[in-house]
């Protein structure tokens, strides 16, 4: 049994043993040994009956997420919405950067958005002009995406426009770094369902390598960033010949709009 897809589960709110067996269809037995070697490695912390996860755990969920950076992930929100077109079906990945994305497309007749995020989800349920379609599967509570199988399935059969996806990091030539194997397995899957890739990230996660999951990026891919860019994490971008980064001011300072509307091109000087 792989301890990840375990403490994931139990991450997730599926915390009693009997109900973890059924979902991972694995033997209650088989649980308990490692819900015991979670806990002895401070991921859960065991109680009558099943697991619940330790409070030390370094992954935000989706809304504490959405408080960190967030006016450059707007400015970022509002250069991604910009490239998409009134016809383009439309990938939003789960995360706080592609709920603005989604925010700033609610007000747009004809996109069609097909979506792994609770917060995508939310910000599009009532926009009479998008046609939204909920990927499915199960659901990661804390990061708000839909994981699985069953959202794999589905992925699988679509083939979008543009796709958006979030990131914790972001390595040049290295791919998205995710919490968990299957975040991983659906960024990818996403990234392969469409035409075009665009990777959105506030410059605090460009070079991050946080956690030990990767989604690789398949082929030549956009990066949507800030300006509070270090200089080394500009180097690794311009020296990365599959990535066109779009770079976007951090905040909403005058004139701010027009320079977000202008896309960072390879080869001319960082602002």
């Amino acid at each position: 049994m792989r301890h990840q897809q375990l403490l994931d589960a139990v991450t997730d709110g599926v915390q009693r043993v009997e109900d973890l067996a059924q979902a991972l269809g694995i033997s209650p037995s088989t649980v308990r040994r490692g819900l015991t070697e979670l806990e002895q490695a401070g991921k859960v912390v065991r109680t009558h009956g099943g697991a619940v996860p330790a409070i030390t755990g370094t992954e935000l969920s989706w809304t504490q997420k959405s408080l960190r950076n967030a006016q450059p992930k707007r400015q970022i929100a509002a250069f991604a919405a910009g490239l998409v077109r009134d016809d383009d079906v439309v990938l939003l990945d789960a995360g706080s950067t592609t709920t603005f994305i989604a925010e700033r497309l609610a007000g747009r007749s004809g996109p069609t958005v097909v979506t792994t995020g609770l917060g995508p989800m939310t910000a599009l349920h009532d926009a009479e002009g998008i046609e939204l379609i909920v990927v499915g599967g199960r659901v990661r509570r804390r990061r708000g995406s839909m994981v699985g199988d069953y959202a794999r399935g589905v992925l699988d059969r679509i083939t979008a426009d543009i796709a958006f996806i979030g990131a914790d990091g972001y390595v040049p030539g290295r791919g998205v770094n995710c919490p968990g194997p299957e975040l991983a397995a659906v960024k990818e899957l996403q990234m392969r369902s469409a035409r075009r890739t665009v990777v959105v990230a506030d410059s605090s996660k460009v070079g991050r390598t946080e956690f030990a999951h990767w989604a690789v990026v398949p082929g030549p891919h956009e990066l949507v960033t800030d300006d509070g860019l270090p200089e080394d994490a500009r180097g690794a971008l311009d020296a990365d010949p599959g990535c066109i980064p779009h770079v976007v001011p951090a905040t909403g300072s005058p004139g701010a709009a027009g320079a977000a509307d202008r896309p960072q091109e390879r080869g001319t000087p960082w602002n």
